[in-house]
């Protein structure tokens, strides 16, 4: 919801990429804490993730003034979840810190 609202903002001029918002939430929050190593999966480091459960994967570019990036799917550009208002959100079912299962969605 957070990412939805910072690429979705009401304000047209305060919009970000969700390709940015979502690299805010993955990356930044580590990043504000002196970790620069952290927030992105590499062999050999310690494992922070999350499992999504989502729709269809799409490459956004709402802000029509520039798009730094294809939204071609030829370009290779990975998707993201469609978070376009009034969709469903997607759903975490599973969180893991340091390598160790820390959060699991109850089924049903």
């Amino acid at each position: 919801g957070t990412v939805r609202a910072a690429a979705f903002h009401r304000t047209p001029e305060h919009r970000i990429s969700v390709r940015a918002a979502f690299a805010a939430h993955t990356r930044g929050g580590w990043r504000a804490l002196g970790r620069d190593d952290a927030g992105i999966l590499v062999p050999g480091a310690p494992a922070d993730y999350a499992v999504w459960q989502t729709g269809e994967l799409v490459v956004q570019a709402p802000d029509d003034r520039v798009a730094r990036w294809s939204t071609d799917p030829r370009s290779g550009t990975p998707g993201l979840p469609d978070l376009t208002p009034g969709g469903e959100l997607p759903v975490c079912l599973r969180t893991v810190v340091g390598g160790r299962e820390v959060f699991v969605r109850p089924q049903g």
